[in-house]
């Protein structure tokens, strides 16, 4: 069964190397987010608009038990005020999913989690933005918005998103399919919707694929600037394929930017533009045969699972190598979207020791065609 099959039918589906780049991207910001405003205001909100079913069927968690998570194990979260979680997924079978989710996470006062009945977001986004400011305009607010396709989240909404003056938006646009598709016949409605004006049309004299589709991402982010916010953009790409997507940021205040900047820096290396079409020529020691070539196979072979580095470390030693080899395989590795680390979140180094590592197979990490 294919990606699009999986998740048109499946009530849980597997995830991608793509999707763990974004969590990271979620829970990076997040801690910096919580620990600003949840030590300066006694309440704020998180809405997840796109719930799903809070997990994925190869096991990593959901974008609302990442942000459960990010909370119950933040190191200051015992001086936050409190935390509304609320999560809208559209098909019941995946709400019921989520609700058993957290039913599975530790109970704290301090975070109160409203999982919504079964509603598509661009109907129940006045509604959500109600109970998300408490009857309170100033109450901080983040949304996040992960649609499944451009029509579900037009700018209209997105706009209405940020109408309190602390409102945050993390938005992903699908700058794939805009690439792909912006040039179809009928599609110039669907994207001028999606982009809230006519400004997209911009992006198409670029014709390199991911020329084009940082184009869509600056138009976007030049809709909400003229709106008076400040914005920030992230490709999530793997090696040095073009991005899949980009994440947008969409703030009132520059202190929001403030979080988001060293996010995008400390996960450079995970967004694999570390490694682009002008030096994928260049020498590395993975050019000729390498003494570090039976460890890239056996770490190849945990595609599809998820590895504590003692684990690693052990197989490394029983393949007569060091932990400074372990760490160059698995350089070359995440190079290519093959190895991603998940936990911890923020190290001084890639590979630290008790880090835990999940693997990928190239079929995982596979463009679509552009």
């Amino acid at each position: 069964m294919g990606r699009v099959e999986e998740l048109r039918d499946q009530t849980v589906w597997k995830s991608d190397p793509h999707t763990q780049v974004k969590h990271l991207v979620y829970r990076h910001y997040l801690q910096c987010w919580m620990a600003k405003i949840l030590q300066t205001f006694p309440e704020a909100t998180i809405v997840d608009a796109f719930s799903g079913p809070g997990v994925y069927s190869d096991g990593p968690a959901g974008s609302s038990i990442v942000v459960a998570k990010t909370f119950l194990e933040h190191t200051a979260h015992r001086r936050f005020g409190r935390l509304n979680l609320i999560c809208l997924e559209e098909r019941p079978d995946r709400v019921e999913e989520l609700q058993r989710q957290f039913t599975e996470l530790p109970q704290s006062p301090q975070l109160k989690v409203s999982i919504q009945p079964p509603g598509a977001f661009a109907e129940q986004q006045a509604r959500l933005a109600s109970l998300a400011h408490l009857g309170r305009p100033e109450t901080p607010v983040l949304w996040l918005i992960d649609p499944f396709d451009l029509k579900s989240a037009p700018f209209t909404s997105i706009r209405q998103c940020l109408g309190g003056p602390r409102d945050e938006v993390l938005f992903t646009l699908f700058t794939n399919e805009l690439h792909r598709f912006c040039q179809r016949d009928g599609f110039d409605k669907t994207m001028t919707g999606y982009f809230g004006g006519t400004h997209w049309q911009t992006a198409i004299a670029e014709r390199r694929a991911g020329t084009r589709k940082e184009a869509f991402a600056a138009a976007y982010q030049q809709g909400l600037q003229d709106l008076g916010l400040f914005t920030g953009g992230f490709g999530i790409k793997i090696s040095n394929q073009s991005a899949r997507y980009h994440l947008i940021l969409a703030t009132h205040s520059e202190a929001g930017l403030k979080c988001w900047a060293p996010v995008t820096w400390k996960l450079d290396s995970y967004s694999g533009q570390g490694a682009s079409a002008d030096t994928a020529d260049a020498p590395s020691l993975f050019d000729e045969a390498s003494v570090v070539d039976r460890l890239d196979v056996a770490l190849r072979a945990h595609a599809g699972t998820e590895q504590r580095w003692e684990t690693l470390s052990s197989e490394a030693a029983r393949l007569n190598h060091m932990d400074k080899h372990l760490r160059k395989v698995l350089d070359h590795l995440a190079a290519q979207g093959l190895a991603i680390r998940v936990d911890p979140v923020k190290a001084r180094t890639a590979w630290p020791e008790g880090s835990t590592v999940r693997f990928y197979a190239p079929d995982d990490v596979a463009d679509e065609a552009s």
